[in-house]
């Protein structure tokens, strides 16, 4: 840091030099240190001097000419130093600066800027930089050599500039002309640049070289051309960029305003009062959509190929006029078709420039059928909404919200995106101006039809939307196209006015052809007779008479030309077959294989790697490829390599057969074991932790399921050895290593269908093969992995995305011993390794997790939103879960019973309706906003918001619907008139059984006793009824006639993307049926609940018996059952379509199907070919399991001597378990919840204390396992019991109840002392250093207590002074409601109290959890140590009243969530000697260190160790805790056992986990 303001800093500025250079004199003219100006004159400029300046030095310089390490350095060996420096920087008093905490700006000069983009990029995937980079702003870029097409000259002349003689290095090497690495770093920082400001300078004068002067940099090496970049010519050369003469230097003021500039920018961004930053804002909408940029790269590829003044006929085309001056509020869209080669892209690219000329609002798309990446209709979506929320600031904020609300978009498929980002979201914003969308080449994405299908919806948009759709005119289309009128009006234009175009393209071509004029224009006449509209053939045929040398020659070659795209292909083969050599040849196939067959376009780094080991050390693989390749491969500049049209790469595989044909299927299987064979190469996991791979890696893990399904059949045993090799090695899980980094886990789901769907063809082969043919180890290995890497997803997800290195030491050891992931991988293969106990179920299990409902009521319905999920009680109170960790969040007490709720579609309110009122919550504040009086004598069967959410919709029983604004709710509830009175026949409706609105309350589905079930709409201008279901006679059975013997419809609910309605019938049977297309179908397959999720993909019944089963909505197909003993009150299914919740007598359970994570592929891999009936077997196939519901543990206790323990469930039944997890005996059955289990301290007692008040102690003969325990007494007590304690000598026992401490004798089996409690919130301990005593660890006051008689014999007052200013300085207190406590507060539960206490294992320090009332029930906890020494009876003072606590230290309070206990002094000293063995420096392991475990914020166990002599030590991450164990009724009763084991209920069980604390995670 070479300069710090005195007052508060707003900003960083870091110099990084360049090649030869240093921190001071690069940037000091005559390396004269007073004019090194960052440090002389930046400070005294305004603006600047408050920002903080540091000047970054690596070992560029080449003064050495030794060969040891210092050579071996390389860039990204600097963007590391770099990224470290700036992470662990101190001042000069020896404080962290904190660099992540203000925004960066860097000023790099010459290779310095390739050390910053290196650095950007490394930042994004490691989590120790992270909050580094996205501080990052601005760069400044003085000379810096981005381009890479000609920097061997470029950098051999920067090396002659600065070097001369000495010897070589290794970052000289890596610039090197099409060096992998220049191309990588150029490749990576665009997809991160779009989140910065970029300035590039370039210099203009020639540099001094010996005797000459030369140009170093020239300005297109010096740019980048991204969108939004400022580039400004510098007057100098390369080295005088960063040194200037004084402050009046032009080149310095140009400079320091760019400096000045930004930082204002800002300051302003980060003062404004909304709290808006655009950068974190921008960053925070990437990481959801999972697009991080618009596709500019295709725009820019397309513009360029415009000639200047062509497309210019469309803007007076009388079609297009119209659609673009259209003022009308209603949708338009435009349907522009051409043919092949017409240039269709180079329109839309047009199109785009010229309505941003216009200022319009403009979002575009190109699809491109040669990368599968730029086919697919979500990842159209992604990037259009992304491109929105640049440039809508309403639709912006929406995404925010969404965001903060938890809605998780990257795992959702295309129709939960339509759904939720642009009908939920945009189409409903108030924008008065038309959004334009240029969307190009349609008939190239993977599912157009399902596209146009959504689209359909712009229809009832109020944002008025112009879409213009270009793409070939094909069958599929033009049928789409033509029924699409009745909902949105569709415009066509025919692209077949381009002659003009083609004449200013061939004129612009043919510039460069040598000739005279005249000749010049009797080639161009010709060959635009000869087109016939077709771009494409003009450019072929101009390339191939380029490289005539003679008149003759060229006449010659336009009359053999052919006048046909196909032909001309074969003409370009055969010059291809007579121009290379053999060896040319092959390496042609291969590269022509490689750019037909790969799922996306490759680099020319990635082709450089494909390419190996039969082509390695490439001299100039883009001049290479030209010439092996010829006109039928391009090169982009960004250097990706792609078919120079979809018409060649359909001519190549059509041609198979000959030399450079390309056949699908071998060339598929080419690839596929290419991809596996990269990804088992040795040293490949090292470079991955190492961040140091090459992006073809990235495509080989990514890409080899997509070329496995392509390659079918072919070559099928060959498949199966090489996937069994890669799935038998630790190769597999280098590749989800490398999925996670690159946040791809999608691929292992696709990866796991693609398995099973390959093992099922090959199996049919095997029937007309030798059985010793056939492969059925290697198959069974491939189909047990198939479904580990579903089930790796779904239960690993999140954690391997945070922490991809956890698929190695973490995930094996939490997955079923019965997987073969914990078979190949787990504790019985590497010892070293944690190991987990206790749980029965060896196998992958559905149930994410059970709890109970707190509270006596009975929970009667569950409703999903965003991050929450929401269960009414019958007492009218509403309880709000989170659904990472079931934890409650907030309480709405209606105040009588609710009938029905619903939560806006923002989720930021919730609407709950009652007998006589209905009321509005503030979902975030849980407070009241509006109460409304209902109708008399009305009850309400549904409520809604409608569409625009400022009003309420109502349907009751005495047949009428009402409305009432919320912005003028003083009008009352209006009815809508000429709704439900009468049928068509003018029969009278009787009262409604069930009504369900539809999303958006245009239509409501109303059941009626005795009639069909109907749908009318409810719109303005007047209601009308849309259709009947009438379904006749018996089950499924429909007839013609006059016969009314309806079924009474049970349920139903509605379909949120095609508005089909589902239901069931009285008698069990469930149906499917639209309103305005009367589709219908029927099951016989019983149920009495139905729901639909959230993206129309699928619907889940649950019958009387309480079987939960799943349906595929498209097939009406059973894919799904779950068989469990209980009966379902109610269900829900969450946001993202992967979660079931249900309700069984008092509690809830959550499911996560696989099945869920297997339709969702289906749903976005689903070929629109496939025929209904195909795809209906295919899914017909139902997945069957069944549960058993084991009862919640309810309280857990480990006898002290043995380490055995006993568990406690909500059935009354308390178990003893062996060390390692073993069931040996039930210790006692109550029938009641067990709310209590204690052991005494010789471990020959337990006592367990049930719901009624009921305590038993019993004699437990750990000796004789056999014997059963013996019970000793029986106490029933009147009040809710609250501890059990035995004394040292077990010869007593304490009852704590809410009023009174009552002491029985278990000798005389009889009360002894009965006390009432002084200080309610008390929590009781034996004093450990005198266990004649008790301690009562109050909230304000530590009591000392004789167990005798209870008598107080010292009470000291807590100085909490200390304990609240820590507390206050965290800066996330912590909040938790007590899922044992009541809500509201009862009187027992007093407004502060100590929730536990944890004693040291030598018993001289107690750690104290307090807590007090907070809003909504919840809880703040606080935190502190109290010395137990100073309570030893001898040494107490009788002037001494208070006692002063400590404070846990900042980096501890502001992660603790849970203590888990202390670890007892050997374990402590095992596992400091296993991490000192592991490499880490530990402290003393002395006795008088202590060292507590405990559940952080994000549900990680970790540890901390103090002493007594005040030497504290780094919280250290040991493990997680997989998320279906994040159960916080269960978490609560987590605790560490003496020997370091965790010990954890979980679904009705305890799990063990061993030697976990042994290792520190390190990231």
């Amino acid at each position: 840091m070479i300069y710090e303001p005195e007052s508060k800093a707003t900003v960083n500025i870091v110099f990084v030099h360049g090649l030869g250079g240093s921190s001071h004199q690069s940037w000091s003219m005559n390396r004269d240190p007073a004019l090194f100006w960052p440090q002389q004159w930046l400070p005294n400029e305004p603006i600047i001097e408050d920002a903080r300046i540091f000047s970054f030095g690596y070992n560029a310089a080449f003064q050495s000419t030794s060969t040891g390490k210092d050579n071996i350095l390389n860039i990204s060996d600097f963007a590391k130093d770099l990224l470290f420096s700036m992470k662990f920087m101190v001042g000069s008093g020896g404080h962290q600066l904190n660099m992540s905490q203000l925004p960066i700006i860097f000023v790099a000069h010459s290779m310095g800027g390739l050390v910053v983009k290196k650095a950007f990029i490394l930042g994004q995937y490691d989590p120790h930089y992270k909050e580094i980079v996205q501080a990052i702003r601005a760069v400044l870029f003085l000379s810096t050599p981005h381009r890479g097409t000609n920097l061997a000259e470029v950098l051999n002349r920067i090396l002659t500039v600065s070097v001369f003689g000495h010897s070589p290095k290794q970052y000289i090497s890596e610039l090197k002309s099409n060096s992998l690495t220049l191309q990588e770093i150029n490749e990576q920082f665009r997809n991160f640049a779009p989140s910065l400001a970029i300035v590039s300078f370039f210099e203009t004068f020639e540099t001094a070289v010996g005797p000459t002067r030369m140009m170093v940099l020239h300005k297109e090496s010096s740019i980048l051309g991204y969108p939004g970049e400022i580039s400004q010519p510098l007057n100098a050369d390369h080295h005088g960029v960063c040194k200037y003469t004084s402050q009046s230097d032009t080149n310095y003021i140009s400079v320091r305003n760019v400096l000045r500039y930004l930082i204002e920018q800002f300051r302003a961004q980060d003062t404004e009062v909304s709290g808006f930053n655009q950068a974190e804002d921008r960053r925070k909408i990437e990481s959801f959509i999972s697009v991080s940029s618009a596709p500019i790269d295709d725009y820019d590829f397309y513009l360029e190929k415009r000639s200047n003044g062509s497309c210019e006929w469309l803007l007076t085309n009388k079609i297009f006029v119209s659609w673009l001056l259209d003022e009308s509020l209603a949708s338009r869209v435009l349907w522009c078709k051409g043919r092949p080669g017409s240039g269709k892209s180079v329109l839309a690219a047009f199109v785009v420039q010229h309505l941003q000329d216009l200022s319009h609002n403009c979002s575009f798309y190109f699809f491109r059928i040669g990368d599968q990446t730029k086919r697919s209709v979500s990842g159209f979506l992604r990037s259009i909404a992304y491109q929105l929320s640049r440039n809508v600031p309403e639709y912006r904020k929406r995404l925010l919200r969404m965001i903060d609300e938890g809605l998780n978009i990257p795992k959702a498929d295309s129709k939960s995106i339509w759904q939720k980002l642009f009908i939920s979201a945009f189409f409903n914003l108030q924008i008065l101006k038309p959004i334009y969308l240029v969307i190009d080449a349609l008939d190239e994405c993977e599912m157009p039809t399902l596209l146009l299908k959504l689209f359909a919806h712009t229809a009832v948009s109020k944002v008025p939307m112009r879409i213009i759709f270009i793409s070939r005119d094909n069958p599929s289309l033009s049928t789409v196209f033509e029924t699409a009128p009745k909902f949105m009006p569709v415009t066509n234009l025919t692209i077949d006015d381009s002659r003009d175009d083609l004449r200013l393209y061939i004129i612009e071509e043919i510039r460069s052809m040598r000739g005279d004029p005249s000749f010049k224009e009797r080639v161009a006449a010709e060959i635009l007779e000869k087109a016939d509209g077709n771009f494409l053939w003009v450019h072929l045929v101009i390339q191939e008479i380029l490289q005539c040398h003679t008149q003759g020659a060229v006449t010659e070659a336009l009359t053999e030309i052919p006048a046909d795209l196909e032909a001309l292909y074969e003409r370009m083969l055969a010059t291809l077959e007579k121009n290379l050599r053999s060896a040319e040849q092959a390496m042609s196939r291969t590269i022509l294989l490689w750019v037909t067959c790969a799922r996306r376009s490759l680099t020319l780094a990635e082709l450089a790697w494909a390419l190996q080991p039969e082509y390695p050390l490439m001299l100039d693989l883009k001049f290479t490829v030209s010439q092996v390749c010829g006109e039928f491969i391009v090169v982009d500049s960004l250097s990706q390599i792609s078919m120079v049209h979809s018409t060649a790469r359909e001519y190549l595989t059509k041609s198979s057969n000959s030399r450079f044909g390309v056949s699908n299927v071998p060339a598929h299987q080419h690839i596929f074991a290419k991809c596996l064979t990269v990804l088992a190469e040795p040293g490949v996991r090292y470079q991955v932790e190492q961040l140091a791979f090459p992006s073809f890696l990235i495509y080989a893990a990514t890409s080899w399921p997509y070329h496995l399904e392509m390659t079918s059949v072919y070559m099928d045993e060959a498949s199966l050895i090489l996937l069994a090799k890669f799935f038998r090695g630790s190769f597999v899980l280098t590749w989800i290593h490398i999925l996670a980094l690159a946040g791809q886990l999608r691929v292992l789901v696709h990866a796991s269908k693609i398995i099973n769907t390959f093992i099922g063809k090959s199996d049919k082969l095997d029937a007309d093969r030798n059985p010793l043919m056939h492969r059925l180890q290697e198959k069974e290995l491939l189909a047990l992995w198939a479904t580990d890497l579903i089930r790796i997803v779904g239960k690993f997800g999140t954690h391997l995305t945070r922490h991809p290195k956890s698929i190695y030491k973490m995930i094996p050891s939490f997955c079923p011993h019965q997987s073969v992931i914990f078979q190949q991988f787990g504790p019985k293969q590497f010892s070293s390794l944690m190991r987990i106990s206790g749980i029965s179920n060896t196998t992958w299990d559905d149930c994410l997790a059970k709890f109970s409902v707190t509270g006596h009521d009975i929970p009667l319905g569950i409703v999903c939103l965003n991050q929450y999920f929401s269960i009414v009680l019958s007492d009218g109170v509403v309880i709000l879960y989170h659904s990472s960790t079931c934890e409650e969040a907030r309480r709405f007490s209606h105040g009588e019973r609710v009938l029905s709720l619903c939560f806006s579609g923002d989720g930021e309110k919730l609407v709950t309706n009652g007998f006589s009122t209905t009321k509005v919550w503030s979902v975030t504040s849980a407070r009241q906003m509006q109460s409304f009086v209902n109708p008399s004598r009305a009850k309400a069967l549904a409520i809604a918001f409608k569409a625009d959410e400022d009003a309420l919709v109502l349907c009751s029983d005495d047949r009428v619907i009402r409305c009432i604004s919320l912005r003028d709710a003083d009008k009352g509830w209006e009815i809508y008139q000429d709704v439900l009175e009468k049928d068509t026949e003018g029969r009278r409706y009787n009262s409604p059984r069930y009504v369900s609105f539809s999303p958006g309350s245009d239509q409501v589905a109303v059941a009626f006793r005795g009639f069909p079930l109907s749908v009318w709409g409810v719109e303005n201008p007047r209601p009308r009824l849309i259709g009947r279901c009438e379904r006749y006679g018996d089950k499924g059975e429909r007839h013609e006639g006059s016969q009314s013997n309806y079924t009474d419809v049970q349920t139903m609910c509605w379909n949120p993307v095609t508005k089909h309605v589902l239901g069931t019938y009285n008698d069990g049977c469930i149906f499917k049926w639209h309103p305005f297309e009367n589709d219908y179908h029927e099951s016989t397959i019983l149920a009495v609940n139905i729901k639909c999720s959230p993206n129309g993909n699928f619907f889940v019944t649950s019958s009387v018996s309480g079987v939960l089963r799943i349906w595929d909505f498209q097939h009406f197909s059973l894919i799904y059952q779950l068989s469990c003993t209980s009966s379902i009150t109610d269900l829900a299914i969450d946001m993202d379509g992967r979660r079931i919740y249900d309700l069984r007598d008092t509690f809830c359970s959550i499911w996560e199907p696989n099945v869920l994570l297997r339709l969702y592929e289906a749903e976005e891999k689903a070929s629109e070919t496939t025929s209904t009936k195909e795809s209906s077997t295919m899914m017909s196939m139902a997945s069957e399991t069944s549960v058993e519901m084991l009862e919640s543990v309810t309280a857990i206790s480990v006898n002290p001597q043995t380490l055995q323990y006993a568990v406690g469930n909500d059935d009354g039944r308390v178990g003893l378990f062996g060390i390692d997890g073993e069931l040996i005996m039930e210790l006692a059955q109550s029938f009641m919840t067990v709310e209590h289990i204690v052991w005494s301290e010789d471990g020959r007692l337990v006592a367990i204390a049930d719901l009624s008040r009921r305590v038993s102690i019993k004699s437990v003969n750990h000796k004789d396992v056999t014997r059963i325990p013996q019970s000793i007494l029986i106490i029933k007590e009147e009040d809710v019991i609250e501890q059990l304690i035995f004394n040292s000598s077990t010869d007593l026992l304490l009852v704590c109840t809410a009023r009174f401490l009552n002491v029985w004798s278990l000798k005389t089996m009889a009360s002894i002392m009965t006390w009432p409690k002084t200080v309610p919130g008390t929590y009781w301990a034996t004093h450990p250093l005198n266990n004649a005593f008790l301690l009562g660890f109050g909230f304000a006051s530590i009591q000392v207590v004789t167990w005798a008689d209870l008598q107080i014999r010292k009470e000291l007052a807590i100085d909490r002074t200390a304990i609240d200013m820590e507390s206050s300085r965290a800066p996330h207190n912590s909040m938790r409601r007590r899922t044992s406590a009541p809500f509201p507060m009862s009187p027992c539960e007093e407004q502060s109290r100590v929730d536990k206490v944890w004693l040291t294992s030598n018993g001289t320090q107690a750690l104290v959890e307090t807590s007090s009332a907070a809003s909504q029930g919840r809880r703040k906890k606080q935190f502190m140590l109290i010395a137990l020494a100073r309570l030893h009876i001898p040494g107490l003072s009788e002037t001494e009243s208070k006692i002063c606590p400590t404070p846990l230290p900042p980096d501890l309070l502001t992660r603790i969530d849970m203590p888990l206990g202390f670890l007892s002094n050997d374990t402590r000293k095992d596992h400091r000697k296993s991490s000192i063995q592991s490499g880490e420096a530990g402290s003393s392991l002395a006795t008088s260190e202590d060292t507590l475990a405990f559940l952080d914020r994000e549900f990680w166990v970790c540890t901390w160790s103090f002493s007594n002599s005040g030497i504290e030590s780094r919280v250290r991450r040991h493990f997680f805790l997989p998320r279906d164990w994040l159960n916080m009724e269960c978490l609560e009763l987590a605790i560490i056992r003496s020997d370091g084991t965790l010990m954890c209920p979980r679904n009705g069980e305890v799990a063990l986990v061993w030697d976990g604390l042994k290792e520190e995670w390190i990231e």
